[in-house]
């Protein structure tokens, strides 16, 4: 495949499009994404993909739908359940991770998965799938949903998202917090990114008379140039707890990249992890839509930290 300038790309880690800008040599280009932020990438990194222009390239141009400007929104697949009362939750699943989804959603009882619903929902929407009562939680099915993602242009088939959730009281009352669906409170799960789950060996070797640090950790201080944004490590260094891990783990991000352009650190390594890129496509989301302070990232060195980091570069 050979790319040019002015061609259209998609990457193919990220959920991102932009237009070739530059190139930079070493096989690496420049790709301008909707905010004019050039970013930096490897040409192996990206594929082609058609879209009409006054030059007549690629005649065969990619429906509207599928060349949707991405949403600040959070990536993802996300079950939300809406308070009527003190009692009565409304059930709403919303699709923000592709294009289009098929869902399948199940009851499982005794062992047994019995199908409710079968839908489809376009990026951005949502739909209404049932009624529960919270006086009524220790009788509620486990829910199960098969989720598969459909996108029009795709390097390689996409694979279904299974995901399962059986309520304990305490960590779905955890849950509960601004839903940017709703537009309001709810308890908000994604439902393609695992539950944080207590890690019981760590529990039970935990010393517990242990001293709680009285002074916190000063996030407008100049920062060490590599955080690690794991929440076992994030809690070993200071920098405290939440009960929402993936927000902890980006207030943490934010505060310590403007502390770090504040006190005029150059680069800047945060070890994030591989998963399922969730936390990933959250901080590059973030570093595209702040071209005045960041001037370029990418994945940092693969030898010193693995596929799981993102190198920024402060201007």
């Amino acid at each position: 495949m050979t790319i040019k300038l002015g061609d259209k790309v998609r990457f193919l880690n990220e959920n991102m499009e932009g237009i070739v800008t530059s190139f930079k040599g070493n096989n690496q280009i420049g790709v301008t994404i909707e905010s004019d932020f050039e970013i930096p990438v490897l040409s192996s990194e990206v594929v082609k993909i058609s879209f009409e222009d006054k030059a007549g390239n690629n005649p065969d141009p990619v429906p509207a739908k599928s060349l949707k400007v991405q949403n600040s929104n959070p990536l993802g697949v996300f079950l939300a359940f809406e308070r009527n009362n003190d009692t009565d939750l409304d059930m709403h699943v919303h699709n923000n991770l592709a294009d289009e989804i098929i869902v399948l959603y199940y009851h499982k009882l005794q062992g047994v998965y019995h199908l409710q619903k079968q839908f489809r929902l376009n990026r951005e929407e949502s739909i209404f799938i049932g009624k529960t009562q919270l006086n009524q939680f220790d009788k509620w099915p486990n829910f199960h949903f098969v989720i598969l993602p459909i996108e029009p242009t795709s390097v390689k088939p996409a694979l279904s998202i299974s995901s399962e959730f059986s309520f304990q009281a305490k960590t779905f009352h955890n849950y509960f917090k601004h839903c940017f669906f709703l537009a309001k409170q709810a308890y908000v799960f994604s439902m393609d990114a695992p539950l944080e789950k207590l890690n019981l060996t760590a529990l039970k070797q935990k010393d517990f008379s242990e001293k709680v640090s009285a002074t916190p950790l000063d996030l407008k201080a100049k920062p060490s140039n590599i955080i690690d944004l794991h929440y076992d490590a994030l809690q070993a260094n200071g920098f405290g707890s939440a009960s929402d891990i993936t927000t902890f783990q980006m207030d943490v991000f934010t505060q310590t990249l403007e502390a770090a352009f504040v006190h005029r650190v150059p680069e800047m390594v945060y070890i994030h992890g591989v998963g399922n890129a969730y936390l990933k496509n959250k901080i590059r989301t973030y570093l595209s839509k702040h071209p005045e302070t960041v001037q370029s990232f990418e994945d940092a060195d693969i030898l010193k930290f693995g596929s799981g980091a993102t190198l920024v570069v402060l201007k």
